[in-house]
C-alpha cells in the first residue's frame, strides 16, 4: 500500500517547532499515574532516561514531577525543569 502525503494544514497543526537547548538536561514528557509519576528526560549527552522521584538528573535530584515539568534539586536549592513546546 503507497502513502499519501499529509495534508498540508494537517501538518502544521500536528507540528511545533521548539529550541532545543545545547545543555543541560531536556524534559520530553510526564506520564504515568499520580501515585508514580515518571518523566522521559533527554540528558546532555543525548541518552534518554526516564526518571521517577527520587533518582538523579544530571547530578541533581527530582524532588517532584508534575503536568508538564518536573522539579531538579541541588545543594538546597530547586528549580522546574519546562517540557519542551509547554505543556
Amino acid at each position: 500500500m503507497a502513502q499519501q502525503q499529509t495534508p498540508r494544514q494537517v501538518a502544521e497543526r500536528a507540528t511545533k517547532s521548539v529550541e532545543i537547548p545545547r545543555s543541560g538536561p531536556m524534559l520530553l514528557g510526564v506520564f504515568g499515574d499520580r501515585n508514580a509519576p515518571e518523566a522521559l528526560v533527554r540528558l546532555p549527552n543525548g541518552r534518554l532516561d526516564t526518571v521517577a522521584l527520587g533518582d538523579r538528573v544530571s547530578g541533581r535530584q527530582v524532588v517532584a514531577i508534575a503536568d508538564g515539568r518536573i522539579a531538579l534539586a541541588q545543594r538546597g536549592k530547586a528549580y522546574w525543569l519546562e517540557q519542551l513546546g509547554g505543556r
